[in-house]
Parts: C-alpha cells; structure tokens; sequence
C-alpha cells in the first residue's frame, strides 16, 4: 500500500494531527507499528481502515478487519457459538460441528479450540476468550488484517499460537500495534514502521532493525524486552 500526502485533523482542533505523511506500507508480510503511547497509531491504523476521513491517497485499497483490544463477549456463552457467530456470518452457516470446523478453519486453530468446543466463556482464563476471539477472526478471508495489541494480557504460549495462525497465511498483508519487542522474533521476515512525532521516522526491515535496536531510540517504543 502506498500512502501518500495523508493530513489529518481532529475535529474541533485547530493544526492537523497528521500532515502529509507518506510512506509504503509492504504488502503479504508483516509490518509492526510501535511508538509511544499518544503517538497516535490507533489514529493512524482507523485512517488507514477508511474509519476516519482525511486528505490524501491511500492505494490500493484491501478488504480489511480490525480486530482492536476489546472483544468483548458474554460470560455465559459457549465457544461453539463465538464460533458460529463468527464464521457462521462470513459462510452462511447457523450450525457449526467440530466436523464442520474442520474444514473452515487452519490446524492450530482447530488444534487449540477442540478441547474447548463447548466450554463457556466463565470457564476460560481471559487470554483463552481473546484467543478464541482472535483466532476466529483470522480464519475470515481479508486482504489487510490490523491487530491492536493482540498480546497484551495473554501469556507467551497463547502469543504462540496466534503467531503460528498468522504464518499459515501469509498471503495476507498484517499490521499490528505492539509494545513487546518479543512478538517481532516470531516471524522470519517483517517491517517495522516506527511513529514519532506525527511521522513515520523509520521504516526499516528485520536486519537493519536487529542491527540497530540495542542503541537506538526504538526502544522507547517498548515496554517489555
């Protein structure tokens, strides 16, 4: 994707947020934006998803999901149904079966939700229900899918299985939001886009940012190490 000129202005604010920023964002990788907090990546990433309006040329544009930091989803519910709430949109289906699963979704996902099929929400720890949520999503069918911080409240086992069904796809574009530097290890290849100052400063490949990382200001960006 190519993002050229982009100038934002909050409402009621009186200097853009955003102006012409430009910069390229790779596609069928992974990209990980960091910066600070109040950076404005969230602004960025709804910019980007058509849900804010601003001036420039964003091409060419993706169908796209979102998923942010809050998915909520009631206590009383069965994995099963998030299920079906899920896929059965995106296929038409009103039941789903582990049988019928099998053939919609990819082997890790399958793999970690068949022992918590009919298993309710208030049975699972949080990182479980976020799991669940995340790894669903994943198996909808988008040209650019964002991730907001999907790591954050879930231990390093379940961040490995998400990474695991975000490389079974790699014919997507990603662009996660992260404040651990341990989640870019997991991939062999990806792009960091670092936002400082209401600019991309650096936009950088996963050599030059190893290279770079242990004297550079990019670690303000992170929280764990």
């Amino acid at each position: 994707m190519d993002i050229e000129q982009l100038t934002y202005t909050f409402p009621k604010a009186l200097q853009p947020f955003f102006k012409d920023l430009s910069f390229q964002l790779p596609e069928h990788q992974v990209n990980f934006l960091i910066g600070q907090n109040g950076a404005g990546k969230t602004t960025l990433v709804d910019i980007l998803l058509g849900l804010r309006p601003f001036k420039g040329h964003i091409t060419p544009t993706l169908t796209n999901i979102y998923l942010n930091q809050q998915l909520p989803m009631l206590t009383s519910i069965r994995v099963c149904d998030v299920a079906v709430l899920v896929l059965g949109i995106e296929t038409g289906r009103r039941r789903l079966t582990l049988a019928d699963l099998a053939s919609l979704v990819d082997g890790p996902t399958l793999a970690f939700l068949t022992p918590i099929w009919e298993r309710h929400y208030r049975e699972l720890s949080g990182g479980q229900r976020k799991l669940v949520q995340l790894l669903l999503f994943l198996q909808v069918d988008r040209e650019l899918v964002v991730l907001d911080e999907p790591t954050a409240m879930i231990d390093r086992e379940h961040a490995a299985t998400l990474f695991t069904v975000m490389r079974a796809h790699p014919d997507r574009t990603y662009l996660m939001i992260t404040h651990d530097v341990r989640d870019l290890a997991a991939f062999p290849a990806y792009q960091v886009l670092w936002l400082a100052d209401h600019q991309i400063k650096a936009s950088v490949d996963r050599a030059t940012f190893e290279a770079a990382l242990p004297q550079s200001a990019f670690m303000q960006a992170f929280q764990t190490v």
